[in-house]
C-alpha cells in the first residue's frame, strides 16, 4: 500500500495539564508510598470522578456504594498477600486523593464488583468492558519495530477519568501506563520492552472464585523484565474473572493468553500478527469454554475479523498510521471496531473511549481520546 494514501491523523505532544481534547499525563516516581502519594495528589480530581462513576454503575447493578466498600475490605488483604508493594501504593493513592482507602480498592476491583458477585444472565444487554487489541512482530512491521495497540470500549464517561501515567519505582521497569485514575494499570508498556492489552471475556464460570484484581494482574506484567517472567505472572495469579491479556516484548515476541479463574489457553502470533476482540479463538477454549460473552457481544466476531483483515493487506510493511486505521473501522455502526455512544438500560453509554498504539520499540505511546468524534492523537514517550 502506498502509505501517502493511509490517514495520518494530527500528531500533537503529550499535554502535561488538563486539555479536554487529550488525555492528562502524571509523572511518579519512588518508593510505593511515594509513588502512590504523588499519583493521589497530583490526579486527585480525576480519582474523584472515576469514584463517582462507579458509585452509579455500582448502583445500576444494584450494589450499593456501602456493599462495594465491604467487599473492597475483603479484597484488600488479598491484595497484600499477592503484592505488598501493591497495597502500600493503593494506601497512598487514598491518601493522597483524600479519599477512603477501601474506595481505591472498590474501583480497581470494578469488574469483580460488577460482574463476579452474582451470575449475570446470558444474553443481557450489558455495558461489557469490550475492546479490539492488535500487535505486529518486527517482521511484520516497516520500521523492524513491535507495535501494540487497542481501541478500549467501555462506559463514555471514562474519558474524563482517565489518565497517562508514568512510573519510575525505586526497583524494577519504569512504566508508561493508560488507566482509570485511581487504577493501578489497564495497558501500557515498560522500559524493557514488555507490553500489554486486555480484553473482557466472560463464560458461565464466573461467579464464586478468590482472587485479586486484575489491574493488580496487568500491572504485574509491567514490572516484568521478560516475556516469560510476564506470562508466568497470569499464570500464577489467583483469577476472578475471565481476561483476555495480549502480552509482548519488542525484541520479537508475544503471546495471547484467554485466561478463565480455572485455566489458560495460549495462541502465538501468526505471520507476526495477533489480533484479538472479545471471544474466545483458541482451539482448547473453544472446545471447552461456554463463551456467555459473546452472546452479548456478537460484534466480536466481525471486529476481530475486520482489524485482521486490515493489518494482513500490508504484513511486512505495517506502520502505527495503518493500526490507526484499522481502529478507526466503523463497520456496523454505532457496533464496530470504532463504537459511537450507544445507550443502554438505566442511561448507560457506551462508546470507544480511546485508541491506544504503542511502538514499544520506539518507548512511544499513541492515543486519541473518544475516536469516534475524530482521531486527534497525543504522543507520549516512556523517555
Amino acid at each position: 500500500m502506498d502509505t501517502d494514501s493511509k490517514p495520518q491523523p494530527e500528531q500533537h505532544d503529550a499535554p502535561m495539564h488538563s486539555d479536554p481534547e487529550y488525555f492528562p499525563f502524571f509523572d511518579v516516581a519512588g518508593s510505593p508510598e511515594e509513588v502512590g502519594r504523588s499519583y493521589g495528589r497530583q490526579a486527585g480530581d480525576y480519582i474523584h470522578r472515576s469514584v463517582a462513576i462507579y458509585q452509579n454503575a455500582f448502583a445500576q447493578k444494584g450494589v450499593s456504594w456501602d456493599r462495594a466498600r465491604q467487599v473492597a475490605r475483603e479484597y484488600a488483604p488479598l491484595i497484600e498477600r499477592y503484592d505488598k508493594d501493591f497495597h502500600q501504593e493503593l494506601t497512598a493513592i487514598a491518601q493522597g486523593a483524600e479519599l477512603p482507602f477501601e474506595d481505591l480498592v472498590a474501583i480497581n476491583a470494578r469488574t469483580e464488583l460488577l460482574y463476579a458477585q452474582k451470575p449475570a444472565p446470558a444474553g443481557s444487554d450489558e455495558d461489557m468492558d469490550g475492546c479490539t487489541a492488535a500487535l505486529a512482530l518486527p517482521e511484520a512491521t516497516a520500521s523492524g519495530h513491535t507495535l501494540h495497540g487497542q481501541n478500549w470500549d467501555w462506559r463514555d464517561e471514562c474519558a474524563d477519568s482517565s489518565i497517562i501515567l508514568r512510573v519510575t519505582p525505586r526497583k524494577g521497569p519504569r512504566m508508561l501506563i493508560f488507566v482509570e485514575a485511581g487504577i493501578l494499570a489497564r495497558c501500557g508498556m515498560n522500559s524493557d520492552g514488555i507490553a500489554i492489552t486486555g480484553n473482557f471475556l466472560q463464560t458461565d464460570d464466573e461467579y464464586g472464585h478468590q482472587g485479586v484484581p486484575v489491574p493488580c494482574i496487568r500491572r504485574k506484567v509491567l514490572g516484568s523484565r521478560a516475556l516469560g517472567q510476564a506470562i508466568r505472572v497470569v499464570f500464577d495469579a489467583p483469577r476472578t474473572f475471565s481476561n483476555n491479556l495480549m502480552i509482548s516484548q519488542c525484541d520479537g515476541e508475544a503471546v495471547n493468553l484467554e485466561a478463565t479463574p480455572n485455566e489458560i489457553f495460549w495462541s502465538l502470533p501468526e505471520r507476526g500478527l495477533i489480533v484479538h476482540a472479545n471471544h474466545f479463538t483458541s482451539q482448547g477454549a473453544l472446545a471447552k469454554v461456554r463463551d456467555v460473552g459473546l452472546e452479548t457481544n456478537t460484534d466480536s466476531l466481525y471486529r476481530d475479523r475486520r482489524v485482521r483483515a486490515r493489518l494482513s493487506r500490508n504484513i511486512g510493511a505495517l506502520e502505527v498510521a495503518d493500526f490507526q486505521e484499522a481502529f478507526a473501522d466503523k463497520y456496523g455502526s454505532p457496533r464496530a471496531v470504532c463504537r459511537s455512544p450507544v445507550t443502554g438500560p438505566g442511561g448507560k453509554t457506551s462508546s470507544t473511549v480511546a485508541t491506544i498504539v504503542m511502538d514499544t520499540t520506539a518507548k512511544k505511546m499513541c492515543i486519541a481520546k473518544r475516536p469516534y468524534e475524530a482521531a486527534r492523537f497525543a504522543e507520549y514517550s516512556l523517555d
